[in-house]
C-alpha cells in the first residue's frame, strides 16, 4: 500500500482493530448497509486472479454515509508470461456519486412523468386496433406503433425502478414466499415468447420452502434473468430454469445455449449500463440496466 491507500484502508478499519484481515474490513455495497462477502471484496478478487474495472465499494459502519471508491484490478505477468501478482487501484468517487445521485433523481422524475402519457397512448392504440374496418396495412402500422410504445414503457419502467432501487427509498415488503413458485410463474410467462423464437424452455423446479421474500421484486429479478436468456439464445437453442435447496439456501439457476461471454466480460457483467461488444454490435435490443438491477434485488435479500 502506498500512503494514499493506507488512508483509505484506515476508513474501512473497524474500531479497536489495528490490523484487520480483508474479511474484517468495513466494506459495503454502496447505498446499502449490506457487507460485501469476503470473496467478492476487490483485493480478494485480485488475489483470485480476476481483472475488473469500476467495482464500486463503500467504507465505514452501516448507517453512515462513509466514502465510496471505484476499484480496478489487473494481473501482473513476468517476462515468461507467468503470473507474478496483481495490482489494485482505489479511486475516491464519493463526490462523483453525490452528483450522480442528483442526476438519478432527475431521471426518476422524468421517467415517472413519462409513464402516464405512454400508458394513455398504448390504451388508445389498443382501442383503435379493435376497429374491424381497418385495412391490413393500417393495422400493421398500428401494431408496430403499439409494440414500440410498449417497449418504451418497459424501458421507462426499468429506469424508474433502477433509480428507486439505487436511492434506497423503496423498502422490501417481506412475506413468506417460495422461490420455486416465483420461477414457475416466470416460466409460464415466457413460454409463448420462447416458442415463437424457436427456443426450448425447460423447467427443473424442485420445491423450495417458504422464506421471507418481496415477491414482486424477486419476480422482477427472475424475469430479468429469463428475459436475457431467451433474448440472447438463437433459434434451436435451449433455456433451462432450475431451483433447488443447497445447505439451507434456495438456489435459482438459469442456463442457456446463448451467444456467451468472455471471462473478462463476465467481470463487468453487473456494471450499470454495461453491454458486451457482441451485444452492442448485434440487433438485440437492450440498455444494460436489467442485470445490475437484478443484482441489487438479490443483494437486498441477503442473496
Amino acid at each position: 500500500m502506498n500512503t494514499r491507500q493506507r488512508r483509505i484502508h484506515a476508513l474501512a478499519t473497524p474500531p479497536g482493530n489495528d490490523d484487520p484481515g480483508e474479511a474484517e474490513l468495513l466494506l459495503r455495497y454502496p447505498g446499502t448497509s449490506l457487507p460485501i462477502p469476503a470473496d467478492e471484496r476487490p483485493v480478494r478478487r485480485a488475489v483470485l486472479q480476476e481483472s475488473f474495472t469500476n467495482y464500486l465499494v463503500a467504507t465505514g459502519p452501516p448507517g453512515e454515509d462513509g466514502a465510496a471508491f471505484s476499484v480496478s484490478a489487473r494481473q501482473i505477468l513476468d517476462q515468461r508470461g507467468e503470473r507474478a501478482g496483481a495490482v489494485a487501484v482505489f479511486s475516491d468517487v464519493t463526490s462523483y456519486l453525490e452528483t450522480v445521485r442528483s442526476q438519478e433523481q432527475f431521471v426518476a422524475a422524468v421517467s415517472h412523468e413519462l409513464r402516464t402519457p405512454l400508458t394513455s397512448v398504448i390504451g388508445y392504440l389498443e382501442l383503435v386496433q379493435d376497429d374491424l374496418d381497418l385495412s391490413k396495412e393500417t393495422a400493421s402500422y398500428l401494431q408496430v406503433a403499439h409494440r414500440n410504445a410498449e417497449q418504451l414503457l418497459v424501458i421507462v419502467g426499468d429506469l424508474l425502478q433502477d433509480q428507486v432501487s439505487r436511492s434506497g427509498e423503496e423498502k422490501l415488503v417481506l412475506r413468506p414466499g417460495r422461490l420455486s413458485e416465483i420461477a414457475e410463474h416466470s416460466v409460464e410467462s415466457f413460454a409463448l415468447r420462447a416458442e415463437e423464437a424457436g427456443i426450448a424452455l425447460i423447467s427443473d423446479l424442485q420445491p423450495t420452502p417458504e422464506m421471507p421474500v418481496d415477491t414482486a421484486r424477486m419476480q422482477q429479478a427472475v424475469d430479468n434473468l429469463l428475459s436475457n436468456a431467451v433474448k440472447y439464445t438463437r433459434r434451436g437453442g435451449t433455456v433451462t430454469v432450475a431451483t433447488k435447496m443447497i445447505e439451507g439456501h434456495a438456489e435459482l439457476r438459469v442456463t442457456d445455449t446463448g451467444i456467451g461471454m468472455t471471462a473478462q466480460e463476465q467481470t463487468n457483467l453487473f456494471t450499470d449500463f454495461y453491454r458486451t461488444e457482441t451485444a452492442r454490435n448485434s440487433d438485440i435490443p437492450g440498455h444494460g440496466i436489467g442485470l445490475s438491477l437484478t443484482r441489487r434485488i438479490v443483494v437486498s435479500h441477503n442473496g
